[in-house]
């Protein structure tokens, strides 16, 4: 699995490498708001940095998920602490024999 994870990030690197060599001269001008300008630049700078900025944006995106979801397993692990007590306080209710009587009839 390392070995195929080695080849497949060669073969993309060996691509973007390639990518950018064949797209050097300076042909793309990058616009922002308010006027402002960046460039030219080669092609492969500006594929380069929307990849870089699409993927810090998702990163983003994903912390608050973790968060969330961390607070999600959070909340159902006290449920889960409280239904044991819940659970233990009905054993502790119920006589020994009544216990097995119990589970006998639901079993059988």
């Amino acid at each position: 699995m390392v070995t195929l994870r080695f080849i497949l990030g060669l073969a993309v690197l060996i691509f973007l490498v390639t990518f950018a060599l064949l797209n050097m001269e300076p042909s793309v001008t990058l616009r922002y708001f308010f006027g402002y300008a960046f460039g030219p630049v080669p092609l492969f700078f500006a594929l380069l940095s929307a990849g870089a900025l699409g993927m810090m944006t998702a990163m983003v995106f994903s912390i608050f998920e973790q968060f969330r979801l961390r607070a999600v397993i959070r909340k159902q692990k006290r449920q889960v602490a409280a239904l044991k007590r819940e659970l233990q306080e009905y054993h502790d209710l119920m006589p020994e024999n009544q216990i097995e009587k119990t589970l006998s009839q639901k079993y059988d």
